[in-house]
């Protein structure tokens, strides 16, 4: 027998659960707003449940107003990506590449005092606390560099 679509997808379609579930005033509220039937909202996307999944259009538009990050990182796993889960600020290209280069010196600094340390091949507890932040910040202002590279936010 054919898995269906709500099996195969099954992370996909609890992260989108998740999402709606979470949306101020649940699932119902949702469909609502998206002019659909809230049990049949809550039925296609409850991947235990045999009703039929709800159209692209329909995922869409739950994402959109749901802002549906679970869902967003679950279909990004789809094709093996891993999004970055920070708030990207619109900034001009100069700004960008200012930002963008305060923080390659910064993080050469902390790199180059961390590099001694990691020789045996490790972090330790108090390296790794000290870097993530510096880490995620980098991406976070790299992300907005390529952004303003590639013309700002759509």
């Amino acid at each position: 027998m054919r898995r269906t679509i709500k099996q195969t997808h099954r992370a996909l379609f609890l992260a989108l659960q998740a999402d709606a579930k979470e949306y101020p005033g649940g699932i119902r509220a949702l469909a609502e707003i998206a002019g659909l039937n809230g049990n049949t909202l809550a039925n296609g996307i409850n991947p235990d449940h045999e009703a039929a999944p709800p159209s692209f259009g329909v995922v869409m538009e739950i994402i959109v107003l749901a802002q549906a990050r679970r869902a967003v990182f679950a279909l990004a796993h789809l094709v093996g990506q891993v999004p970055m889960d920070f708030q990207m600020d619109d900034r001009s290209p100069s700004d960008s590449i200012r930002l963008f280069m305060e923080l390659v010196s910064t993080a050469s600094k902390s790199l180059a005092e961390g590099s001694p340390r990691a020789q045996d091949g490790h972090f330790c507890a108090d390296d790794r606390r000290a870097l993530e932040p510096l880490l995620l910040a980098l991406m976070k202002c790299t992300a907005e560099l390529l952004q303003s590279i590639r013309g700002g936010a759509q």
